[in-house]
């Protein structure tokens, strides 16, 4: 009896969560569309950059490679980042210039 009851109030509960607005899933289908139609991130964005550094290199070097590390990731995130404003502009999107 107690798990029927209990099973009752679970039903009822969680139907509450459930919404019937025409609108909500128009939003939900246009977001699920526009994912689909969005073009693939570019894998040189998801790339990580290393300095190469190890332990007992002189110092001179090893500010050399970070620094040259360093200069590799931020032109990764211009490339990226000018690829992405690109996208998002023939989709419609706001550029956030922030």
């Amino acid at each position: 009896m107690k798990h029927a009851l209990l099973t009752g109030l679970i039903l009822i509960f969680l139907s509450g969560c459930a919404t019937t607005d025409p609108y909500a899933d128009a939003v939900l289908a246009s977001a699920e569309n526009a994912r689909a139609a969005a073009p693939a991130y570019p894998a040189d964005c998801r790339r990580r950059e290393r300095s190469g550094v190890r332990l007992g290199d002189p110092l001179d070097k090893a500010l050399i490679r970070t620094d040259q590390a360093l200069g590799r990731a931020n032109q990764r995130v211009i490339r990226c980042a000018h690829w992405y404003d690109t996208v998002s502009g023939a989709h419609g999107k706001v550029k956030n210039d922030g």
